[in-house]
């Protein structure tokens, strides 16, 4: 089931825009080479890799309206897309691909229906590919509505639907939606909206915030891999220090260094039955290694 976690955060990286503001986010990510192990922890071979990647989102208003409590209906574009290099050495392509490219463009409207309650609805497709073999199959629709409500000044929590052709067809599946925070010297959050985060801060100096993250991402592309259309998965989770710097009003400069705890990489058949079906505990994976990013947020 840990592929339906990457399903449901597929479709929440461009649904869930809380704010209704134009922003730019640069990102790169590097993480150290480490040994490929199977299911027991024994190393495959000789195999070894790291993981490079560059990604960038846009949020573009388009209309932008505020009601009497200060909350907008909107609609918005949202563009995301990433890049990832894996530099395996000795490793099959049966085991884990070199390079995958996701790219992801969709429709964006956050509607409030009262005080507390409020909808964010999103439409739109990706592309999911490893660059070798394009096709059509590699072109998935997604879409998704959440219902959020504001249970105190601190907490957002919502559900709804995603849904998309991971499969072959249009599912459904349920979304869930969490956003808490504790604001002031010392912030503490927990989140899964664009990532599942969990963050503890301190307020540094004027321009300088100091945070401890842990943060799990995944990337996929659409295969052929023995006469079938299969779904690759990385599958990826990291925890580190990052200071946080706002050189200008607009501007915030991320940096993090710190470890990629677990990331694993495994082949997804493109069934029902495998989606749900039993699945061992543990996929092949990448050892532990150094992990370090470097991201750039511009927003109005």
């Amino acid at each position: 089931m840990k592929y339906y976690i990457w399903v449901i955060t597929a479709v929440l990286r461009v649904t869930a825009y809380q704010d209704s503001t134009a922003q730019i986010v640069l990102k790169s990510e590097y993480i150290a080479p480490s040994n490929f192990l199977d299911e027991n922890d024994n190393r495959i071979g000789e195999g070894k890799g790291d993981l490079k990647s560059i990604s960038g989102g846009l949020q573009i208003p388009v209309s932008v309206k505020m009601n009497e409590l200060n909350q907008p209906t909107a609609w918005a574009i949202g563009l995301k897309g990433i890049y990832v290099s894996m530099n395996n050495r000795n490793l099959s392509t049966d085991y884990c691909l070199n390079e995958v490219l996701n790219a992801q463009l969709a429709v964006i409207h956050t509607r409030p229906f009262s005080e507390r309650w409020s909808l964010i609805a999103m439409l739109g497709g990706g592309v999911y590919t490893d660059l070798s073999e394009f096709s059509g199959k590699c072109i998935l629709g997604q879409g998704g509505v959440l219902f959020i409500r504001k249970m105190n000044p601190n907490l957002d929590l919502g559900g709804g639907a995603a849904i998309n052709n991971v499969l072959g067809y249009p599912m459904a599946f349920f979304a869930l939606y969490l956003d808490w925070h504790k604001n002031g010297k010392f912030d503490f959050n927990i989140s899964m909206t664009t990532t599942f985060e969990i963050s503890a801060s301190m307020q540094v100096k004027e321009n300088l915030r100091l945070r401890l993250i842990g943060e799990a991402n995944g990337i996929s592309a659409v295969v052929n891999k023995d006469g079938e259309s299969k779904i690759f998965v990385q599958q990826y989770s990291t925890i580190g220090l990052q200071p946080e710097f706002k050189p200008a009003k607009y501007l915030t400069t991320r940096i993090t260094g710190g470890i990629s705890v677990s990331r694993e990489a495994y082949y997804q058949e493109r069934t029902i039955k495998a989606f749900y079906g039993n699945t061992p505990d543990e996929y092949p994976h990448f050892n532990i290694a150094p992990y370090f990013t470097v991201a750039l947020k511009y927003g109005l």
